[in-house]
């Protein structure tokens, strides 16, 4: 006779057999592919969160519109920085955030205010109280000081509306 009687043992069904597998300290109960682990670590979901930002984004999520953004910013004041914005505008449009817009105040073309403003006024509820107060100042002085009727009465349209 062997060691063990086959009548006293209890037959284990397969699934108690796998369920004992899946105990066992040399299997791992984490994720089995590698696109499960990476997807788990934190790093690797930030990575996934800005790649889907900079798809949502569109244009303006690249790296042409990071270095157009500086170098509006860094041409401001300058001869070049009528030049640069005409190019930033037509290559990706209004930008959304305030402190831009603001420099977009300072262009020549009436045409181009009237859309920077509108982008502006648009944003200004949300805009702190000081920051309120500049953008009145700054469209209080443009329609002083500006040659064009249409602007002009924009300007005072967007006034009466503040």
């Amino acid at each position: 006779m062997g060691r063990y009687d086959d009548d006293e043992r209890e037959k284990l069904s397969w699934s108690e057999i796998d369920k004992m597998r899946d105990r066992s300290r040399h299997v791992s109960s984490g994720p089995k592919s590698m696109k499960e682990r990476s997807l788990r670590s934190d790093w690797a979901k930030k990575q996934h969160l800005r790649e889907a930002e900079k798809f949502f984004q569109g244009k303006k999520g690249t790296a042409a519109y990071k270095a157009a953004h500086n170098a509006l910013h860094e041409k401001y004041g300058t001869p070049d920085f009528q030049e640069a914005a005409e190019k930033f505008l037509q290559e990706f449009g209004l930008p959304e955030d305030w402190g831009t817009l603001l420099l977009l105040l300072d262009l020549r073309e009436p045409k181009r205010l009237k859309e920077v403003l509108g982008g502006m006024k648009g944003l200004y509820e949300k805009r702190s109280l000081i920051e309120q107060r500049g953008f009145k100042g700054k469209v209080k002085v443009l329609s002083m000081t500006t040659a064009d009727r249409s602007l002009r009465q924009s300007c005072q349209e967007i006034l009466d509306g503040l």
